[in-house]
């Protein structure tokens, strides 16, 4: 190599410029100085970096010996743990974050699959992940369903008959609105699950019933589809609030989207409000309240259509979004009317926001004042409500005995404070609720603020045990 005026640089010198310079991995152009990445912007967008779905990488990608390898396995774990580690994607591999929200699952189902634990072995599976990866359909080891053999389906009430026999009608039944009322009931029995023991033990459940549901409204058709797509925006929901309650916010958020998708699809604006309100509420919990605000006033747009509690329960959000953002005036006002129109009794039976009955807003009343800096206000509502606390509802139990520790806390009574935490604690652990560990965690820096040092630190070392 010559320098600028014409004379050989020493090897050294070439070094140094050559290493001065870095390349992105995937298209080879030059990387600025400050780059902290492997690749460029342009090619990161391509790999999907931060999206919902998968990019088409296309055919370079996939006939690499590294992936066809790994398809020759028949192991799906495997397939995604070669395709995190492609060299297209640079230096780093994929995240297992990324590439399980692309594909729909948990980051701790993501790593459990690679690791082998748990196998992947039914061909719906198989052919969804190969789906949400977009990988060639000859790589797949399971062979496409041969939809020209498949039998003709006579419409529900025909008649037919039989070779050398009688006529026969076929069954009348609406096979998609008796499975979507089927669906329903399950349904009421994994909320049941869930507010006695919490959401782990539905964690890896309910997005699975969740993509059989897609499955099935993918074939159904007239009402039948319509009542499978209301189902789904149920279960969506209710997995919603399952990643919610887990800690996996980002998650939640996700598939909740996809409720309202399947709501807003049928035309049913009561069920969109009430799902927009979730999306507030799990916006709340991620520490994005002005955005929790928009949600929530969006799920208002239909308030002459909402019953009274479900108007009620937007109201308390917008009540705990105000009082996020130290809006003291608007989270009382919102709060006065969450409080009216929850004392007017439910409406319907089938009602999703039963549960917003006046002593609930007022607990939902008295963790705002706790957010809003006035601890003391909270207290005495929060012990009433816990007095009248339905023992069916144990997961929020725990939650409400830790909202009632973080008011002592602030409120100045250590004595309280670790009393009602403890007992918090003991349904912590049995339940596993992010939602009530988060409040707990608040408690340390109160308590310190307070002088109880030694209180705090023992607090401090329990909620690391309950994370491990």
């Amino acid at each position: 190599m010559r320098g600028a005026w014409g004379r050989s640089l020493p090897d050294w010198k070439v070094w140094v410029v050559s290493a001065s310079q870095r390349y992105c991995m995937r298209c080879q152009g030059r990387l600025s100085r400050d780059s902290r990445t492997s690749l460029c912007a342009p090619c990161r967008q391509l790999s999907g970096i931060g999206s919902d779905e998968a990019p088409e990488f296309g055919p370079e990608f996939w006939n690499t010996d590294q992936m066809r390898d790994a398809c020759a396995t028949e192991d799906m774990g495997a397939v995604l743990r070669a395709y995190r580690y492609h060299p297209m994607h640079g230096h780093k591999p994929l995240s297992q974050e990324t590439v399980s929200r692309w594909l729909g699952v948990t980051q701790s189902q993501l790593s459990r699959i690679e690791s082998g634990q748990c196998r992947v072995d039914t061909t719906e599976k198989l052919r969804h992940y190969a789906r949400k990866l977009k990988m060639p359909p000859e790589l797949l080891w399971v062979k496409p369903p041969q939809h020209a053999l498949a039998p003709s389906q006579p419409p529900d009430g025909a008649v037919f008959a039989l070779p050398g026999g009688p006529v026969v009608r076929a069954a009348g039944v609406r096979t998609g609105s008796a499975l979507a009322d089927a669906l329903l009931q399950t349904l009421g029995n994994y909320l049941t699950t869930d507010d006695l023991v919490g959401s782990r033990s539905l964690v890896s459940i309910v997005p699975q019933q969740l993509q059989f549901i897609d499955e099935q409204t993918a074939r159904a058709r007239g009402k039948d589809k319509k009542r499978l797509q209301y189902v789904g925006a149920r279960y969506a929901e209710f997995a919603g609030w399952v990643y919610q309650d887990t800690g996996a916010l980002s998650s939640a958020m996700q598939v909740s989207s996809t409720a309202l998708d399947y709501a807003q699809e049928i035309g049913d604006e009561t069920l969109s409000s009430y799902i927009l309100m979730r999306r507030s509420n799990i916006a709340t919990d991620a520490a994005r309240p002005e955005l929790a605000l928009k949600l929530a006033n969006a799920a208002l747009d239909n308030q002459p259509r909402l019953s009274s509690r479900q108007t009620a329960v937007v109201f308390r959000q917008l009540a705990q979004c105000h009082a996020r953002l130290g809006d003291e005036h608007e989270c009382a006002q919102a709060l006065d009317a969450a409080l009216r129109y929850a004392e007017r009794g439910v409406d319907a039976e089938e009602d999703l926001a039963y549960y917003c009955t006046p002593e609930y807003v007022h607990m939902e009343a008295a963790q705002c004042w706790v957010e809003l800096g006035r601890p003391g206000e909270a207290i005495e509502p929060l012990q009433q409500g816990l007095v009248r606390w339905p023992a069916q509802y144990r997961r929020d139990l725990g939650l409400c005995l830790a909202r009632l520790a973080v008011a002592y806390a602030g409120d100045g009574q250590v004595e309280h404070t670790i009393a009602v935490a403890d007992r918090a604690l003991v349904i912590t652990r049995e339940t596993g609720s992010f939602r009530t560990h988060s409040q707990l965690g608040r408690i340390p820096r109160l308590l310190t603020g307070n002088g109880a040092d030694d209180a705090a630190r023992r607090l401090d070392q329990l909620l690391t045990s309950l994370r491990s």
